[in-house]
């Protein structure tokens, strides 16, 4: 299999009715440590040959398995890892084969005149005949993309293509290019998926996930130590839009969903445990005292109530003990941290869940896109920043 995303892949998947049924049989039929192989090689710098040959449906629980891992933790050192060694691995398979047709791209290939001959031969330069055979061919634009479809996957420059008709042309090198950033965006929309179901997914992947980022933390050590994954103080430039017009304040009919429902879980969860390895965390899991909720988070929370129409603890002066009801605290005004786990700390609602309950606060922007969940948007933009530190720092190094 050439791509996990590509036809031959969405063929084997297309015998489940969904993607959780595919990850219930996953763990009856794979040994977790075929999972762990596909990114343990990476120490060595060497793909082994098995993987390189494993039969299709091997290939594609092998891979799924390590997405079911990862919903877990998405935007972390593990997601990383998954998708470096991953992605060496099937641009070998792909080198190898030079098929480009089980590629998730929607390639075409032109007819033999339909690039007009000058532009050929000044593109291709194919009448240069100090180019061998073997280099002529990597320049030959062999194939072509709607350029709708192109500018999804590609936003950089669009001056070294060839655009013509609504295509983008496409030589070899260009296709892999391109083909990776679809590999890496169809990855992430993968994970979004499945972050929001995690708690429906066997235990096996709970297992995976622990062993996977034993992995990924030792081959990111230096990154680890460098870039904290765990609480921190919130960024509120990161926040999903949602979130912002919460913040805002919002009408009557909005008010308790907006804040009580909403920017509850959103602050608390961002704040104190921003990559929850299980649903059912209690704050007391996360934090020795309740200083940062009652300096930092219910402050925020009181604000946005009082930036409401009419505000909302004027009107409403027990939703404060409902807020606390939110936290895990159980219904209180005054909770100490060995309170927390008397109810449940809810989970910030699904994309699909605010559209359907409170459409006013959904507004997406172009971050939105393949996010399930407020929470993984905020940790989307976390780990895009640290990953473009990381770049400045090691050109400032050179």
């Amino acid at each position: 299999m050439l791509d996990p995303f590509g036809r031959r892949a969405q063929e084997l998947l297309n015998e489940f009715d969904t993607i959780n049924e595919l990850l219930e049989i996953i763990p009856n039929y794979l040994d977790m440590e075929l999972a762990l192989e596909r990114v343990r090689w990476v120490n060595t710098g060497r793909i082994p040959d098995y993987l390189l040959t494993l039969n299709d449906w091997k290939d594609l629980i092998s891979f799924y398995a390590l997405l079911g891992a990862l919903a877990f933790s998405p935007y972390g050192v593990e997601m990383e890892l998954v998708k470096e060694a991953n992605l060496k691995i099937y641009l070998r398979k792909i080198a190898l084969s030079e098929n480009f047709e089980e590629l998730a791209l929607p390639l075409e290939k032109p007819s033999e005149n339909e690039i007009p001959k000058r532009d050929k031969t000044i593109i291709e330069k194919t009448l240069h005949e100090e180019l061998p055979p073997e280099e002529k061919d990597k320049i030959i634009l062999k194939y072509k993309i709607p350029l709708k479809e192109f500018l999804s996957l590609n936003e950089g420059s669009l001056k070294d293509f060839y655009i013509r008709n609504g295509y983008v042309y496409l030589n070899k090198a260009q296709v892999i290019e391109l083909w990776k950033k679809s590999f890496e965006k169809n990855l992430e929309k993968a994970v979004n998926i499945l972050y929001d179901i995690r708690e429906e997914l066997p235990h096996y992947y709970v297992e995976l996930y622990s062993r996977l980022s034993e992995l990924a933390r030792e081959y990111f050590k230096e990154r680890v130590e460098k870039f904290s994954t765990t609480a921190q103080p919130l960024r509120f430039d990161f926040f999903p839009p949602c979130v912002k017009i919460a913040l805002g304040g919002v009408p009557s009919g909005l008010r308790n969903y907006a804040i009580t429902v909403l920017l509850t879980s959103f602050l608390s969860y961002a704040r104190i445990c921003p990559n929850p390895p299980k649903r059912d965390v209690k704050v007391k899991d996360c934090v020795k005292d309740l200083k940062v909720i009652k300096e930092e988070i219910l402050p925020l929370i009181i604000q946005a109530g009082n930036r409401c129409k009419p505000p909302l603890f004027q009107d409403q002066p027990n939703e404060i003990k409902n807020i606390w009801y939110h936290l895990g605290f159980g219904y209180t005004l005054e909770p100490s941290l060995e309170d927390s786990g008397n109810s449940t700390w809810y989970f910030p609602p699904n994309c699909e869940k605010i559209r359907s309950s409170a459409p006013q606060l959904c507004k997406p922007d172009k971050d939105c896109r393949y996010i399930k969940n407020p929470l993984t948007y905020y940790l989307r933009k976390l780990y895009l920043s640290k990953k473009k530190s990381e770049g400045e720092d090691n050109e400032h190094s050179i």
